[in-house]
């Protein structure tokens, strides 16, 4: 749950399909088989674009959010790994992968990381990730629309040394999203985290979303990671800030217009 630099390029240099170029990719839900390969999904894949301290979940936290939910509450975490198999070895290839989280209370997602191997870019393949994690949502929900589809990225100044940050928005705004516009500050990834600030809140596809909505995300997020009972997060500065902006409009815009 944390920053989402995706490697791939803008819309232009993204009309090709993989299934056009390449026919033995498939895509696999580590919530639902094959979980055996999370361990190098984690080494070579997220490790390698989210190196940043504090940004990635740790490998443990993800084994078992992939167990967790069911119980109306938790979140619901889906990690979706394109693979590749090697027409001449039978070699699979990891292409890219795609972390997800469905809060079902709020009834809202984070896409919480994105990212495509180097071999592997500008075919297309973040766009088709995004339009599986959308269909399992659309069945999750049972066809009820969500009421926000959200991410995060690095504010413009933020420097992670693996991508310009405005080459990175560009590709996020080029997926849909658009930045929420209040003083976003990641609640804790754990309870040896610290809130997080240097981020962006994004939503897909709209241009404000309800005032409850964000609350309800913040909300859903902490008690994710603190408990849901004590509420303890909500007497902490960073979330008292928040609130009191996003609370200030009934409505929280969304800008396209770069830099956010």
């Amino acid at each position: 749950s944390s920053d989402l630099p995706s490697t791939h390029r803008p819309t232009d240099a993204m009309e090709t399909s993989v299934e056009q170029t390449s026919p033995e990719l498939r895509i696999v839900d580590l919530r639902e088989s094959e979980r055996e390969l999370l361990s190098s999904v984690y080494e070579t894949l997220l490790q390698v674009h989210f190196p940043v301290d504090g940004e990635l979940d740790d490998l443990e936290d993800m084994q078992s959010g992939l167990d967790k939910g069911g119980d109306g509450r938790e979140p619901e975490l889906h990690i979706l790994v394109a693979l590749h198999r090697r027409p001449d070895s039978g070699h699979q290839d990891l292409a890219g992968c795609l972390c997800y989280e469905y809060y079902p209370r709020g009834n809202h997602c984070l896409m919480s990381y994105i990212c495509v191997a180097a071999a592997f870019r500008r075919l297309g393949l973040a766009r088709r990730l995004m339009v599986d994690m959308e269909s399992q949502l659309l069945q999750r929900t049972g066809g009820k629309p969500l009421a926000a589809i959200l991410a995060e990225t690095h504010a413009a100044d933020v420097q992670d040394g693996i991508m310009d940050p405005g080459k990175r928005q560009d590709v996020l705004a080029s997926l849909g999203f658009r930045c929420l516009s209040f003083s976003y500050t990641q609640p804790p990834l754990s309870d040896h985290h610290e809130p997080c600030g240097g981020l962006r809140l994004l939503v897909k596809d709209k241009d404000c979303v309800a005032a409850d909505v964000v609350v309800n995300y913040l909300d859903d997020f902490a008690g994710s990671v603190m408990g849901f009972e004590e509420e303890a997060w909500k007497s902490e500065a960073y979330y008292k800030d928040q609130i009191a902006e996003v609370r200030s409009q009934p409505m929280v815009k969304a800008v396209l217009e770069r830099p956010w």
